[in-house]
């Protein structure tokens, strides 16, 4: 194989394995924006190229200027051209700090850890390129320091917002990886510097135990899993009570023939996802992942961000088939079902326009106390008496009812946003909107 292709190969490989350890530690997740950290090292360079290639969304750089020496501007301005090449936004944040004062390392790291702190705050995940040979570092540094076991597990893989996909992959494979893609990066004066404790144990002693033993950090890595193991500090442990937590999917078949999926999280249920797109899909299979990672992000938002609407829709797929969001509920149609949807709101407004009205409906679910048929998306009445519930949005499957209700001035919502705008509440008032409340029951409209 010619020098060219073992590069090609080397790198393609690279991006392949730390993209199958991200995703096996659920280091890239759909409803969080990417931001990562580049100094100008060949490591944070390195790490930005691979995140560019593997991630399915945008990512951003942060470049965090110390102004410790003259070459700041250098490595800043390496770091622009990169970006410009890639395409990626770049945020610049100026610090005043110098290397000869006490404590720099603490300064910094903690400077360093509020400026993450607030990309964090804006639901970001930070990704800085520490590797497995800084792990190794720090854990035997912390042995030297401290004794306790967590002390020396090492840099987390992953610790609130902060991400470390390289934990995977040592120095030389990193550098070998830049080399592949024929990579500049910059050279920090400072890390001969063995003031610093880190380069103090570099050089001193990194060296020689590498040179002893070539495979030291194959071990080191079984040997720190092994241990957060045992003491249930593994992300993988924590993914999977996760995972008991969020992995539980309902699947209800509506009157109109579509079906409404029900989950907390729905990145646990892409499968189900892709095939209920294809079952209702009028195409031929083809690749859908992106566009249900886009759907699975779309769910999120409207989940952890308070300013975002908590009904989306319709997101339209290939083959016709569209989806609604409604709080953790996805309805999946296509164009049957919606004229299904249609008819279902000319008969509700019809009947809201008649004489008997509202009441028509609300004595028929006091009559039979429970409703028959419940469709989607869960249309609920509650009593002007209890203020502070209405919604205030038009569900696009019920756009004229909603529409007229609003005129009308009657309140009404949804019950997935009532339960959750009920949440907080005391157990007595909850009861006394829960009673005030009438899902509508749809058999009373003849459907």
């Amino acid at each position: 194989m010619r020098t060219l292709d073992k590069a090609r190969y080397f790198s393609k490989q690279f991006n392949e394995y730390v993209a199958s350890f991200s995703a096996s530690l659920n280091l890239i997740h759909p409803a969080k924006s990417i931001i990562v950290a580049v100094s100008g090292g060949v490591d944070s360079i390195a790490l930005m190229y691979v995140l560019q290639r593997i991630s399915l969304k945008k990512i951003k750089v942060l470049h965090i200027n110390h102004g410790t020496r003259p070459e700041n501007i250098d490595e800043e301005n390496l770091v622009l051209q990169h970006c410009k090449l890639l395409g990626l936004e770049v945020d610049i944040v100026k610090l005043s700090l110098e290397l000869g004062q006490a404590n720099f390392e603490a300064i910094a790291r903690n400077l360093r850890a509020e400026v993450f702190k607030q990309y964090i705050q804006k639901n970001y995940w930070v990704y800085t390129a520490h590797h497995l040979d800084d792990s190794f570092e720090w854990s035997m540094i912390q042995s030297f320091k401290q004794s306790s076991l967590a002390s020396t597990l090492g840099i987390p893989v992953f610790n609130r917002g902060m991400v470390r996909p390289f934990m995977c992959v040592s120095k030389n494979q990193i550098k070998r990886y830049a080399r592949s893609l024929e990579l500049s990066w910059a050279l920090d004066s400072s890390n001969e510097n063995t003031r610093f404790e880190r380069n103090f144990f570099r050089q001193a002693l990194t060296g020689k135990i590498e040179n002893r033993y070539p495979q030291y950090l194959r071990h080191y890595v079984a040997r720190q899993n092994e241990l957060a193991l045992k003491l249930s500090m593994h992300r993988s442990q924590s993914l999977a009570k996760t995972k008991s937590l969020h992995s539980k999917l309902i699947e209800k078949r509506e009157s109109s023939g579509s079906v409404v999926l029900k989950s907390i999280d729905f990145s646990f249920h892409k499968d189900q996802i892709k095939e209920w797109i294809h079952f209702f899909s009028k195409s031929h299979r083809g690749e859908i992942d992106r566009e249900v990672d886009k759907l699975i992000i779309a769910h999120k938002k409207i989940t952890v961000d308070v300013r975002e609407s908590k009904i989306k829709g319709p997101l339209h797929f290939s083959g016709g088939v569209n989806i609604f969001i409604l709080d953790n509920y996805l309805l999946f149609t296509n164009d049957l079902h919606l004229d299904f949807y249609r008819r279902f709101d000319d008969k509700l407004l019809e009947v809201l326009k008649s004489p008997k009205g509202l009441s028509q409906i609300t004595d028929g679910f006091v009559n039979k106390m429970t409703p028959k048929k419940v469709i989607f998306p869960y249309l609920t009445f509650i009593d002007s008496k209890i203020p502070g519930f209405s919604s205030k949005l038009i569900h696009p499957l019920l756009p004229k009812s909603c529409q007229w209700l609003k005129e009308h001035k009657i309140s009404y919502s949804f019950y997935p946003l009532l339960k959750r705008k009920m949440r907080d509440l005391p157990k007595v008032s909850k009861q006394k909107v829960i009673l005030s409340a009438v899902i509508l029951d749809s058999s009373i409209l003849g459907l």
